[in-house]
Formats: C-alpha cells, structure tokens, sequence
C-alpha cells in the first residue's frame, strides 16, 4: 500500500480562523454558490420550490457543515474539478432522507444513518430523494495519510447505519457545530481527524480489523461507548477497555487528562438514564429504574443518586413536575431543513422523543 504519511495539521491561530455561519437560501443560483464557498463547486439541479439550508464551521484547515436540502442533484463535474481542484476528503453521515452516490465508476444508495467518504478532487455525484440532512466534514487529503490507491478503493463506498465508527465521528462533528467539544481548538482538530481515520480503517477492513485509538479518540470513543451501552448492569470498566484493546490503567489515564474517570462517567450516565426514567414513568418502582439505568441493584443505585443529586431518588422524583412533550412546530410552521443536532450529539437513551414530522 503506498499511502503518505500523513502531514500535521497546521494550528496556527492567525491563519485559520474559528468561524460560524447558518444560512437559509431558496434559490439554485444562491445554493450554488454557497456550496462553493462552504464546500467545493458544484453543479446543481432542481426542480422549481428549491429550499436548502446550512450550518458549517471551520476550525483550523477542517470544514464542519451540516446541510439541509429538498429533492434535487449536485455534480462535482469534469470541469469544475479541472478549475478547482481542491485536494480533500469528505466524509458525510446522513442525518434524514435518502440519497444516491456515484463516484469512481460506483453508484450506491444511502440512508439515514449511513454514511460515506468522498474525494473531492474527483468527480461525483449525488441525488437528494426527498428532504436530506447530512453533517459532513471536509480536510485536505495531505492531513488524511491516505494515498491515491487507499481512496480510489474507499471513496464513494456506502456504509450501512449502526457502525460504531461513523456514529462517534457523527456525534464529535455535532458537539463542534454546537460549540459544546471540551477541548481547545487544537485538540479538537486532532480529535475530528484521529476519528476520520478509524471510519477510514472500517472502510478498508471491515470488521477484520479495529482501529487501534489512543488519546482524546480513545476517550471519546469509550464515552459514547459507555453511552450506548450503560443500561447492561454487567457492564464495567475492564469491558470497556477490552472493546478498544488497551489496559485499564491506559483508558483511566486519558480519562484523567480530562477531569474524570471512566468509572465517574459511567455512574453519571447511568444517574441520567435514571433521572428520566423517574419522570417519564412515574408507576415504575425505585429498584425497576435502578435496573432499567444499568444498576446491579437497588442499594447501589440510591447511594450513587444521593451523592450525585444531594436527595434520594424518590425524594428527587417527588420535586419534579410532570414531563410534558411539546412537538417541536406546528403543522403551519415551515418545514424544518436541519435536524436537532443535540439529539445526535447525546447518548441515544438521552435523546429527547423525536416528536417532529416531516413529509
């Protein structure tokens, strides 16, 4: 395999600016030209009532986006690569909807939850059917390590929904648009490609092989992880540490260079599981939460919760209203183009209950 090394990712703060921008457009011309600016060139086609929509950040020499649109096609064109060719490697995880890809002689569907990686120095295309959302995040291929025959055999594969990889980037690249990564700029940047690199390894290996993570990649690896996880009481740390292949010593060391424990993290999820589930049901039992949370018992749990909530939990339940749902729009309100990036970037059990409705 002749793949580069990769090149370090520049940090210097003068020259990449950390910058926000959403923005709604209702125009091919408009739309056009803002996926030029925020991605690469395209082409785009559509039929009349166009709507597109977009959130992106850079952060350092990476681009961030997340983008909504109706029913229509973009091509990354013979020329408009021939004009700018901008040697990058995107990958993309669907949010909503469905789309068709063509890229290296490929043509592949993907739906929700399912992602993809793309060249962008090549040509492609894409299909929107129906409205999409898709969080994306675009990098000079120099930063990747990956060599021309690497991603001629990766790029414009579609990867089904449910791979652990692809949902840890997914949810990285939401924290960041958010604003809510806890690292510095630097150290996020490195987190976001440490990550890349691990789908790329999937793409490559299947489930031959699992990419060998380390640093803030392991910790949030095994956070979202213990995340998706936390309600099989069985659960424990040297589980964990077995799942990314290092030693407990070694997941618990990059766990201290952020402030906590895993073994901390883990009880906290499970209290939060619990939190809800004491509101959302009222007729469960204190021991039917515990173990619904993950808790191997009873006792255990209501000693984690007072020293975590200051009360028992039924003490705290009795303080709490009433959980009301209250849909996200009406059915007048204009159809939404973005999806709610906190429910992707919190644990699946956290995730509000997706009460909006779309066409």
């Amino acid at each position: 395999m002749s793949d580069r090394e990769r090149a370090p990712v520049p940090q210097d703060e003068d020259e990449h600016q950390h910058q926000h921008q959403h923005l709604e457009v209702s125009g091919l011309d408009e739309w056009s030209s803002l996926c030029s600016s925020a991605c690469v060139p395209l082409q785009v086609s559509a039929d009349e009532g166009f709507l597109g929509s977009i959130r992106y950040r850079t952060l350092g020499p990476l681009s961030i986006s997340q983008l909504g649109a109706t029913p229509s096609t973009v091509q990354r064109t013979p020329r408009l690569v021939s004009a700018d060719p901008r040697e990058a490697v995107m990958f993309s995880v669907l949010l909503r909807g469905s789309r068709l890809i063509a890229h290296h002689g490929r043509a592949q569907d993907v739906v929700a939850g399912g992602a993809y990686v793309m060249e962008s120095d090549q040509p492609y295309g894409i299909r929107f059917h129906g409205r999409t959302d898709v969080l994306s995040l675009r990098l000079p291929t120099e930063h990747t390590g990956l060599g021309p025959r690497t991603l001629r055999t990766i790029a414009g594969q579609s990867m089904p929904p449910g791979i652990a990889e692809n949902q840890v980037l997914g949810r990285e690249l939401a924290n960041t648009l958010l604003g809510r990564e806890p690292l510095t700029p630097a150290a996020d940047q490195d987190l976001l490609v440490d990550l890349l690199h691990a789908v790329t390894h999937r793409l490559q290996y299947g489930d031959r092989s699992r990419p060998y993570l380390s640093g803030v990649a392991l910790w949030a690896s095994a956070r979202w992880y213990i995340d998706q996880h936390h309600d099989e009481r069985a659960l424990g740390i040297d589980d964990v540490a077995s799942r990314f292949m290092v030693s407990r010593r070694h997941l618990e060391q990059q766990f201290a260079r952020q402030g906590t424990s895993p073994a901390a993290y883990l009880r906290a999820v499970r209290c939060a599981h619990a939190r809800r589930l004491l509101v959302a049901d009222r007729s469960a039992t204190i021991d039917q939460v515990a173990r619904r949370a993950g808790f191997a018992d009873v006792n255990t749990f209501i000693r984690t919760f007072r020293r975590l909530e200051g009360r028992t939990p039924a003490g705290w339940r009795r303080q709490q209203p009433s959980e009301v749902l209250v849909p996200i729009r009406s059915g007048t309100d204009p159809p939404l183009l973005l999806a709610d990036l906190r429910h992707w970037a919190s644990p699946a059990s956290a995730a509000a209950p997706d009460v909006e409705h779309l066409p």
